[in-house]
């Protein structure tokens, strides 16, 4: 064998060695970023600590209802009316309550909308398709198109009887089709500062994660009972239901 002839040998042994090398180190270096990832969000999903005594998952005033939480039939409650608007009896007190504080501030206020049933939303759904679909629509974008602005039947919060929707007069009839910038108004940022102190939390926040976790856009004008007690603990440590009662459940609540 020549000199020559060793010598590429020689180089192309250490040019695969090299490579081989770098290959091993990034599919380590991967493994790690990856591990680190994973270490990184399992730290970011801290576990709530100093919950409100006696709150339990399960409490009549945290059932939890969403697109990943439909519900298959009505729900069984005692209903009251108040203001012109449906609600759970268990809450009519605290809807009042609410109110007549925004009154004592200064603000009046329009409460817009409380329980809905299924069958009502089952309407609500098929009549705005099928406007869709007069339009020009097929079915299927007709039913895209629907899904984008009204709640799939059963996956309404305000089957419940615990969801309201309430504005400040002043914001409301700037906006009859409900806004979320009503939040300019003083009444409504009123309705969403002081909302915990009578056992409502604003039930739709704004920020980019929580948006993520309830899968609704921001509602300045939804308001949701969960109870006093929990409603000051989700407000202090800015927590939507969904965040809340998985809290609960992993303290085994």
């Amino acid at each position: 064998m020549t000199k020559k002839k060793v010598l590429v040998g020689l180089l192309v042994l250490v040019v695969l060695t090299a490579v081989g090398l770098g290959a091993f180190n990034f599919s380590n270096q991967g493994h790690k970023s990856s591990q680190q990832n994973s270490s990184s969000q399992k730290s970011s999903e801290q576990k709530l600590t100093n919950l409100p005594k006696g709150a339990k998952s399960t409490d009549w005033d945290l059932v939890l209802v969403n697109k990943w939480h439909p519900l298959s039939s009505e729900m069984n409650f005692d209903k009251a009316t108040v203001s012109g608007a449906t609600v759970d009896a268990r809450i009519k007190q605290a809807v009042l309550d609410f109110q007549n504080g925004a009154r004592a501030a200064g603000y009046q206020t329009n409460l817009i909308s409380g329980y809905r049933s299924i069958q009502y939303q089952k309407e609500v759904f098929a009549n705005v398709k099928k406007n869709n679909i007069a339009e020009g629509m097929s079915d299927e974008e007709a039913e895209k198109a629907t899904a984008a602005v009204v709640q799939s039947p059963g996956s309404s919060e305000h089957h419940t009887g615990l969801a309201i929707d309430i504005a400040g007069s002043d914001a409301f009839e700037k906006y009859p089709n409900l806004e979320a910038n009503m939040d300019q108004f003083a009444s409504q940022k009123w309705l969403i500062d002081h909302a915990a102190d009578y056992g409502f939390v604003l039930r739709y926040p704004k920020e980019k994660s929580q948006i993520k976790q309830t899968g609704i856009d921001y509602e300045s004008w939804h308001f949701r009972y969960v109870g006093v007690k929990n409603a000051k603990y989700m407000k202090a440590h800015n927590l939507t239901l969904e965040a809340y009662v998985k809290g609960l459940q992993a303290a085994g609540r």
